[in-house]
């Protein structure tokens, strides 16, 4: 009996140690998604507000009935994420795990992506360094453990080109279709897409006629798909841009913003386009030689993108990838160059450079098989280096507090249904925290036609910082406390001060990072 264990193991010792570096990516995506990052982040619970809105009472926050694109704050946010989490809220109810295991889930699919689209391709032993590398690859990680909508994009693309591939690779016309559908699909996940798809797509189809890897009837059959499917977005792109009105097809709306946000975080809204393409640029250049921007949330200081001292090791990989021809280098090259240019029309930041990040790491793949093979010592050497570094930054990412960032908000949830079951009059609750009422609205699984009926904003705009009152709800503490009302006052502990309380009339409740004073 040992003896046939041994054999079947020996036998099967690659399958084994692929199943448990699967293991350990999916591990390091899912397990305490709700603890780690700690707090809660405002876009989470927007899109997880805007999820719970539509699957229950058929608009989001502002309205819409089906939205292509969210309103959100005023300045829109992507909605496929909002889709795509809409059966969890529905299976779980609205809450930190309905919002971000699927995102999760997406990063651990990538993973089987990812090593599938290597093994099409490349060696079994590249594919399985491959498959190692981005199982530990920080941003990946990060990303995975949070529900910021953006960052389906880089996945969504992924498999995209990997559908792709695989009908290029057993020249099948339905793969080709199918991955026009995902392409497509990249348009309602981030902004980026608007400038990415047209200058990715179109050149590597040429390129591809000219090769006679496909023919121009299968081009335009792909483009068409990719052009119907991302239609909708296409026209809401043309309503915000000359202030048309927004458009309902059937149940589904096609909304107008109040800002452009795609707009101001371009070059397009700078009046010197010339000194902001190459600001970007070379502020874009620092953050990828730094794989930082300063936010915890997004990389971990000393390990980056891909871990800092992996640069050299991906420079190597872009080298032999643009030497050798092939398919999956021409796809990846386009791709690479293509994101390289949207260093320079995009304010950067590592959410906004996202789709730059899987080139980076197909290249780190390759000058890391590179490496392996030139000198058969260094593999060993640089497989205790990335132990080390993964296992070093799975710590410091459990020992990060995400609230030193301000759009990160922890226990606030106690607090906001204590006040809902308080039966105030008024509710002054602090702008102590980054967009108070979107977590109000979250927690409290609000009824948005009566959010929308009793909202307030400054100056008639809604963007951050500009929604003054809803329901009872006031976002501002005054100046006293009106002893003619039955008042509640929510602010952080710190502020605590800012009244002089007669204890006779008054009492204070604390509440985690909170103080409520109330009437006795």
């Amino acid at each position: 009996m040992k003896e046939k264990v041994k054999t079947w193991l020996k036998k099967n010792k690659i399958n084994i140690l692929i199943c448990c570096i699967f293991l350990v990516g999916f591990l390091v995506r899912t397990v305490g998604i709700t603890k780690y990052p700690n707090g809660f982040n405002c876009d989470e619970a927007s899109i997880g507000y805007e999820a719970y809105s539509v699957a229950n009472y058929g608009i989001d926050r502002n309205g819409n009935s089906w939205p292509v694109f969210l309103e959100a704050w005023g300045s829109g946010q992507n909605a496929l994420y909002m889709y795509i989490i809409m059966p969890f809220v529905k299976l779980f109810g609205l809450n930190v795990l309905s919002v971000r295991l699927p995102m999760a889930i997406i990063g651990c699919i990538s993973l089987i992506v990812m090593y599938l689209l290597l093994r099409k391709t490349c060696s079994k032993k590249t594919a399985i360094i491959g498959l190692a590398f981005f199982a530990i690859c920080p941003w990946h990680i990060m990303k995975s453990r949070y529900g910021l909508e953006s960052n389906v994009f880089p996945d969504l693309t992924l498999l995209a080109v990997y559908i792709f591939i695989k009908g290029l690779y057993d020249k099948k016309n339905i793969y080709i279709y199918i991955s026009a559908i995902f392409f497509g699909l990249c348009a309602y996940a981030y902004g980026t897409s608007y400038y990415f798809l047209p200058v990715f797509l179109i050149p590597l189809l040429f390129i591809l006629i000219r090769k006679n890897k496909i023919n121009i009837k299968q081009a335009i059959i792909f483009l068409a798909i990719v052009f119907i499917i991302s239609l909708p977005i296409i026209l809401m792109l043309v309503i915000n841009t000359f202030d048309l009105d927004p458009i309902k097809i059937g149940f589904i709306t096609i909304p107008r913003l109040e800002d452009n946000r795609y707009e101001y975080l371009t070059v397009l809204s700078s009046e010197n386009i010339i000194s902001t393409l190459f600001t970007n640029f070379k502020e874009a250049g620092k953050m990828l030689m730094m794989q930082n921007d300063g936010f915890c949330s997004n990389t971990l200081e000393f390990y980056g993108i891909i871990y800092i001292f992996s640069l050299p090791i991906t420079i190597i990989g872009l080298i032999k990838s643009f030497k050798k021809k092939n398919d999956i280098n021409l796809v990846f090259n386009i791709w690479f160059v293509v994101a390289f240019l949207l260093m320079f029309i995009c304010e950067p930041n590592i959410n906004r450079m996202n789709i730059i990040y899987i080139p980076m790491i197909y290249y780190t793949i390759i000058g890391i098989e590179e490496l392996d093979s030139t000198l058969k010592w260094c593999g060993y050497v640089l497989l205790i280096i990335y132990l080390y570094s993964f296992i070093s930054f799975v710590i410091d990412y459990e020992n990060t507090d995400f609230t030193e960032t301000y759009t990160f908000v922890e226990n606030a949830e106690n607090v906001i249904k204590y006040t809902k079951q308080a039966k105030a009059d008024k509710i002054y609750f602090d702008y102590c925290i980054k967009e108070p009422y979107i977590y109000i609205l979250f927690y409290n699984k609000e009824n948005p036609y009566e959010f929308i009926r009793t909202r307030k904003y400054k100056r008639g705009r809604k963007e951050f910082n500009s929604l003054i009152e809803f329901s009872n709800y006031v976002f501002f503490l005054p100046e006293e406390l009106d002893e003619s009302e039955n008042n509640l006052y929510v602010m952080k502990k710190e502020k605590e001060n800012k009244y002089h309380v007669d204890e006779a009339k008054w009492k204070k409740i604390y509440i985690d990072d909170f103080v409520v004073i109330e009437r006795r």
